[in-house]
Protein backbone atom coordinates (compact mmCIF):
# COMPACT_ATOMS: atom_id res chain seq x y z
CA UNK A 1 0.00 0.00 0.00
CA UNK A 2 1.30 3.45 -0.88
CA UNK A 3 2.21 6.07 1.69
CA UNK A 4 -0.67 8.40 2.61
CA UNK A 5 0.43 12.04 2.26
CA UNK A 6 -1.18 15.22 3.61
CA UNK A 7 -0.18 18.87 3.25
CA UNK A 8 -0.59 20.87 6.47
CA UNK A 9 -0.65 24.65 6.02
CA UNK A 10 -0.48 26.93 9.04
CA UNK A 11 1.61 28.79 11.58
CA UNK A 12 4.65 27.62 13.47
CA UNK A 13 4.53 27.28 17.27
CA UNK A 14 8.08 27.20 18.71
CA UNK A 15 6.85 25.49 21.88
CA UNK A 16 5.43 22.57 19.89
CA UNK A 17 2.02 22.57 21.56
CA UNK A 18 -0.05 23.77 18.63
CA UNK A 19 0.19 24.84 15.01
CA UNK A 20 2.17 22.97 12.38
CA UNK A 21 4.10 21.15 15.09
CA UNK A 22 0.89 19.67 16.55
CA UNK A 23 -0.27 18.78 13.03
CA UNK A 24 2.97 16.94 12.25
CA UNK A 25 2.90 14.91 15.46
CA UNK A 26 -0.75 13.96 15.00
CA UNK A 27 -0.33 12.89 11.38
CA UNK A 28 2.77 10.81 12.10
CA UNK A 29 1.10 9.10 15.06
CA UNK A 30 -1.88 8.22 12.86
CA UNK A 31 0.16 6.80 10.00
CA UNK A 32 0.21 9.78 7.64
CA UNK A 33 3.29 11.42 6.07
CA UNK A 34 2.98 15.20 6.61
CA UNK A 35 4.22 17.78 4.15
CA UNK A 36 4.07 21.34 5.47
CA UNK A 37 3.89 24.91 4.25
CA UNK A 38 4.21 27.80 6.68
CA UNK A 39 1.82 30.76 6.48
CA UNK A 40 2.97 32.47 9.69
CA UNK A 41 5.65 32.41 12.38
CA UNK A 42 4.49 33.04 15.93
CA UNK A 43 6.23 34.07 19.13
CA UNK A 44 4.55 32.03 21.84
CA UNK A 45 4.96 29.64 24.70
CA UNK A 46 2.50 27.76 26.90
CA UNK A 47 1.20 31.09 28.22
CA UNK A 48 0.04 32.35 24.83
CA UNK A 49 0.92 34.27 21.67
CA UNK A 50 2.82 37.52 22.15
CA UNK A 51 3.43 38.38 18.48
CA UNK A 52 3.52 36.90 15.00
CA UNK A 53 4.51 37.61 11.40
CA UNK A 54 2.39 36.58 8.41
CA UNK A 55 4.39 35.20 5.50
CA UNK A 56 3.65 36.54 2.03
CA UNK A 57 1.28 34.76 -0.32
CA UNK A 58 4.15 34.40 -2.81
CA UNK A 59 6.29 32.58 -0.26
CA UNK A 60 3.36 30.35 0.65
CA UNK A 61 2.71 29.67 -3.03
CA UNK A 62 6.35 28.81 -3.66
CA UNK A 63 6.47 26.36 -0.75
CA UNK A 64 3.41 24.54 -2.03
CA UNK A 65 4.51 24.61 -5.68
CA UNK A 66 7.89 23.14 -4.75
CA UNK A 67 6.20 20.19 -3.04
CA UNK A 68 3.62 19.55 -5.75
CA UNK A 69 6.30 19.67 -8.44
CA UNK A 70 7.52 16.24 -7.37
CA UNK A 71 4.69 14.51 -5.52
CA UNK A 72 0.94 14.31 -5.09
CA UNK A 73 -1.03 14.66 -1.87
CA UNK A 74 -4.20 13.03 -0.63
CA UNK A 75 -5.51 15.88 1.50
CA UNK A 76 -4.92 19.40 2.79
CA UNK A 77 -5.38 20.59 6.37
CA UNK A 78 -5.19 24.30 7.17
CA UNK A 79 -4.82 26.21 10.42
CA UNK A 80 -3.74 29.82 10.87
CA UNK A 81 -3.54 31.45 7.43
CA UNK A 82 -3.37 35.01 8.70
CA UNK A 83 -4.19 37.07 5.61
CA UNK A 84 -6.74 37.36 2.83
CA UNK A 85 -3.98 36.79 0.29
CA UNK A 86 -2.96 33.50 1.89
CA UNK A 87 -6.58 32.36 2.02
CA UNK A 88 -7.00 33.14 -1.68
CA UNK A 89 -3.79 31.23 -2.43
CA UNK A 90 -5.02 28.14 -0.60
CA UNK A 91 -8.48 28.50 -2.15
CA UNK A 92 -6.94 28.53 -5.62
CA UNK A 93 -4.86 25.46 -4.77
CA UNK A 94 -7.78 23.29 -3.71
CA UNK A 95 -10.01 24.59 -6.53
CA UNK A 96 -7.46 23.71 -9.21
CA UNK A 97 -5.94 20.48 -7.90
CA UNK A 98 -7.58 17.08 -7.57
CA UNK A 99 -7.24 16.83 -3.78
CA UNK A 100 -9.34 14.25 -1.99
CA UNK A 101 -10.07 16.14 1.20
CA UNK A 102 -9.54 19.63 2.56
CA UNK A 103 -10.15 20.17 6.28
CA UNK A 104 -10.25 23.81 7.39
CA UNK A 105 -9.55 24.68 11.03
CA UNK A 106 -10.53 28.39 10.95
CA UNK A 107 -8.06 29.73 13.51
CA UNK A 108 -9.19 33.28 14.28
CA UNK A 109 -7.65 34.18 17.63
CA UNK A 110 -5.21 33.01 20.29
CA UNK A 111 -6.17 31.91 23.79
CA UNK A 112 -5.23 35.28 25.23
CA UNK A 113 -7.76 36.94 22.90
CA UNK A 114 -5.21 38.17 20.38
CA UNK A 115 -6.84 38.39 16.95
CA UNK A 116 -5.06 36.46 14.21
CA UNK A 117 -7.16 37.62 11.21
CA UNK A 118 -8.81 40.81 9.98
CA UNK A 119 -12.50 41.37 9.29
CA UNK A 120 -11.74 41.39 5.57
CA UNK A 121 -10.11 37.98 5.91
CA UNK A 122 -13.29 36.51 7.39
CA UNK A 123 -15.21 37.41 4.24
CA UNK A 124 -12.49 35.92 2.04
CA UNK A 125 -12.50 32.73 4.12
CA UNK A 126 -16.22 32.28 3.52
CA UNK A 127 -16.23 33.28 -0.16
CA UNK A 128 -12.93 31.93 -1.52
CA UNK A 129 -11.88 29.03 0.73
CA UNK A 130 -14.91 27.28 2.23
CA UNK A 131 -16.76 26.74 -1.10
CA UNK A 132 -13.93 24.44 -2.25
CA UNK A 133 -13.43 22.63 1.08
CA UNK A 134 -14.61 19.26 2.36
CA UNK A 135 -14.99 20.16 6.05
CA UNK A 136 -14.70 23.18 8.34
CA UNK A 137 -14.18 22.63 12.09
CA UNK A 138 -14.88 25.82 14.09
CA UNK A 139 -15.21 25.95 17.86
CA UNK A 140 -18.05 27.95 19.39
CA UNK A 141 -16.24 31.28 19.26
CA UNK A 142 -15.14 30.76 15.66
CA UNK A 143 -18.59 29.57 14.57
CA UNK A 144 -20.19 32.62 16.17
CA UNK A 145 -17.66 34.92 14.53
CA UNK A 146 -18.25 33.38 11.10
CA UNK A 147 -22.05 33.29 11.32
CA UNK A 148 -23.13 35.95 13.82
CA UNK A 149 -25.02 33.30 15.81
CA UNK A 150 -24.57 33.19 19.59
CA UNK A 151 -24.48 29.48 20.36
CA UNK A 152 -26.01 28.44 23.67
CA UNK A 153 -28.20 25.46 22.67
CA UNK A 154 -28.57 22.58 20.22
CA UNK A 155 -30.87 24.77 18.12
CA UNK A 156 -28.13 27.40 17.84
CA UNK A 157 -25.64 24.72 16.73
CA UNK A 158 -27.85 23.81 13.81
CA UNK A 159 -28.61 27.43 12.90
CA UNK A 160 -24.90 28.24 12.70
CA UNK A 161 -24.15 25.00 10.85
CA UNK A 162 -26.75 25.80 8.19
CA UNK A 163 -25.26 29.25 7.63
CA UNK A 164 -21.78 27.75 7.19
CA UNK A 165 -23.13 25.01 4.92
CA UNK A 166 -24.56 27.70 2.67
CA UNK A 167 -21.00 28.84 1.89
CA UNK A 168 -20.59 25.67 -0.16
CA UNK A 169 -18.46 23.59 2.20
CA UNK A 170 -19.47 19.92 2.14
CA UNK A 171 -19.42 19.24 5.90
CA UNK A 172 -19.59 21.48 8.97
CA UNK A 173 -18.37 20.39 12.40
CA UNK A 174 -19.17 22.77 15.25
CA UNK A 175 -17.30 21.85 18.43
CA UNK A 176 -19.14 22.57 21.66
CA UNK A 177 -16.44 21.77 24.17
CA UNK A 178 -16.82 25.07 26.02
CA UNK A 179 -20.57 25.01 26.55
CA UNK A 180 -21.67 24.53 30.15
CA UNK A 181 -22.76 21.05 31.21
CA UNK A 182 -21.42 17.63 32.08
CA UNK A 183 -21.32 16.50 28.45
CA UNK A 184 -19.31 17.97 25.60
CA UNK A 185 -21.47 18.01 22.44
CA UNK A 186 -20.34 18.52 18.84
CA UNK A 187 -22.52 18.78 15.72
CA UNK A 188 -21.56 17.46 12.29
CA UNK A 189 -23.86 18.57 9.45
CA UNK A 190 -23.90 17.91 5.69
CA UNK A 191 -27.07 19.77 4.74
CA UNK A 192 -29.30 16.71 5.20
CA UNK A 193 -28.20 14.86 8.30
CA UNK A 194 -27.25 16.00 11.80
CA UNK A 195 -24.72 13.93 13.71
CA UNK A 196 -24.41 14.77 17.40
CA UNK A 197 -21.36 13.55 19.31
CA UNK A 198 -21.46 13.46 23.08
CA UNK A 199 -18.67 12.68 25.55
CA UNK A 200 -18.16 13.26 29.23
CA UNK A 201 -16.41 16.56 29.80
CA UNK A 202 -12.77 16.29 30.80
CA UNK A 203 -12.03 18.31 33.93
CA UNK A 204 -8.52 19.45 33.07
CA UNK A 205 -6.81 22.80 32.85
CA UNK A 206 -6.62 24.29 29.36
CA UNK A 207 -4.75 21.98 26.97
CA UNK A 208 -3.07 23.63 23.99
CA UNK A 209 -3.50 22.54 20.42
CA UNK A 210 -6.75 20.61 20.75
CA UNK A 211 -8.28 22.25 17.67
CA UNK A 212 -5.17 21.51 15.62
CA UNK A 213 -5.12 17.89 16.74
CA UNK A 214 -8.84 17.44 16.10
CA UNK A 215 -8.75 18.76 12.53
CA UNK A 216 -5.55 16.84 11.73
CA UNK A 217 -6.94 13.61 13.17
CA UNK A 218 -10.16 14.00 11.16
CA UNK A 219 -8.10 14.59 8.03
CA UNK A 220 -5.96 11.52 8.76
CA UNK A 221 -8.94 9.24 9.30
CA UNK A 222 -10.61 10.52 6.12
CA UNK A 223 -7.48 9.70 4.14
CA UNK A 224 -7.48 6.23 5.71
CA UNK A 225 -10.96 5.69 4.25
CA UNK A 226 -13.37 6.38 7.10
CA UNK A 227 -16.72 8.04 6.47
CA UNK A 228 -16.94 11.67 7.75
CA UNK A 229 -19.03 10.79 10.83
CA UNK A 230 -16.71 7.90 11.68
CA UNK A 231 -13.64 10.10 11.21
CA UNK A 232 -15.04 12.73 13.57
CA UNK A 233 -16.02 10.13 16.16
CA UNK A 234 -12.58 8.56 16.13
CA UNK A 235 -10.80 11.95 16.13
CA UNK A 236 -12.87 13.06 19.11
CA UNK A 237 -11.75 9.96 20.99
CA UNK A 238 -8.13 10.61 19.98
CA UNK A 239 -8.19 14.17 21.30
CA UNK A 240 -9.98 13.06 24.48
CA UNK A 241 -7.05 10.76 25.22
CA UNK A 242 -4.56 13.53 24.52
CA UNK A 243 -6.34 15.86 26.94
CA UNK A 244 -6.41 13.16 29.61
CA UNK A 245 -2.68 12.53 29.31
CA UNK A 246 -1.51 16.13 28.82
CA UNK A 247 1.32 17.37 31.01
CA UNK A 248 2.70 20.70 32.21
CA UNK A 249 5.95 21.38 30.34
CA UNK A 250 6.06 25.14 30.79
CA UNK A 251 4.37 27.62 33.10
CA UNK A 252 1.02 27.99 31.36
CA UNK A 253 -1.29 25.55 29.60
CA UNK A 254 -0.89 21.79 29.54
CA UNK A 255 0.56 20.19 26.41
CA UNK A 256 -0.37 16.91 24.76
CA UNK A 257 2.15 14.12 24.29
CA UNK A 258 2.52 12.24 21.00
CA UNK A 259 4.81 9.41 21.96
CA UNK A 260 4.40 5.88 20.62
CA UNK A 261 1.59 3.94 22.31
CA UNK A 262 0.32 7.11 24.01
CA UNK A 263 -3.20 6.60 22.60
CA UNK A 264 -5.51 4.00 24.11
CA UNK A 265 -6.93 1.28 21.89
CA UNK A 266 -10.08 0.48 23.82
CA UNK A 267 -13.61 0.91 22.45
CA UNK A 268 -16.65 3.16 22.77
CA UNK A 269 -20.26 2.91 21.64
CA UNK A 270 -21.82 4.91 18.82
CA UNK A 271 -25.60 5.19 18.93
CA UNK A 272 -27.80 5.94 15.95
CA UNK A 273 -30.65 8.12 17.24
CA UNK A 274 -34.07 6.64 16.50
CA UNK A 275 -32.85 3.01 16.45
CA UNK A 276 -31.41 0.47 18.86
CA UNK A 277 -28.43 -0.21 16.61
CA UNK A 278 -25.03 0.08 18.21
CA UNK A 279 -21.58 -0.57 16.84
CA UNK A 280 -18.04 -0.58 18.13
CA UNK A 281 -14.79 -0.13 16.28
CA UNK A 282 -11.32 -1.21 17.29
CA UNK A 283 -9.08 1.76 18.02
CA UNK A 284 -11.70 4.05 19.53
CA UNK A 285 -10.58 5.47 22.85
CA UNK A 286 -12.54 5.08 26.07
CA UNK A 287 -14.49 8.32 25.95
CA UNK A 288 -17.94 6.98 26.76
CA UNK A 289 -18.92 9.01 23.69
CA UNK A 290 -22.21 8.54 21.89
CA UNK A 291 -22.94 9.58 18.33
CA UNK A 292 -26.55 10.52 17.59
CA UNK A 293 -27.75 10.86 13.99
CA UNK A 294 -30.64 13.09 12.97
CA UNK A 295 -31.84 12.09 9.51
CA UNK A 296 -33.30 14.35 6.82
CA UNK A 297 -33.47 17.19 8.30
CA UNK A 298 -13.37 31.03 19.91
CA UNK A 299 -12.73 28.26 22.65
CA UNK A 300 -9.67 29.33 24.63
CA UNK A 301 -6.67 27.88 22.82
CA UNK A 302 -3.46 28.67 20.99
CA UNK A 303 -3.89 26.79 17.70
CA UNK A 304 -2.22 27.72 14.46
Amino acid sequence: MGVKKVLAIGGSDPSGGAGIQADIKTFVELGIYPYTALSAVTVQNSRGVSSYEILTAKLLHDQIASLLAETDIHAVKTGMLGSSENMIEVGNLIAQKAIGFTVIDPVLRANNGKSLVSEASLAVLKKRLLPHSFMVTPNLSEASCLTGVTIVSEHDFLKAAKILKDTGVAWVLIKGGHLEGTMAVDLLYDGEHEYYFEAKRVRRENVRGTGCMMASAICAYLVHGLEPDEAVDKAKAYVYNKINKAVLLGKGSLQALHFANSTSNSTSNNTNRGTDEQKTAEGYATTEAHKFIEGDACENRVDQ
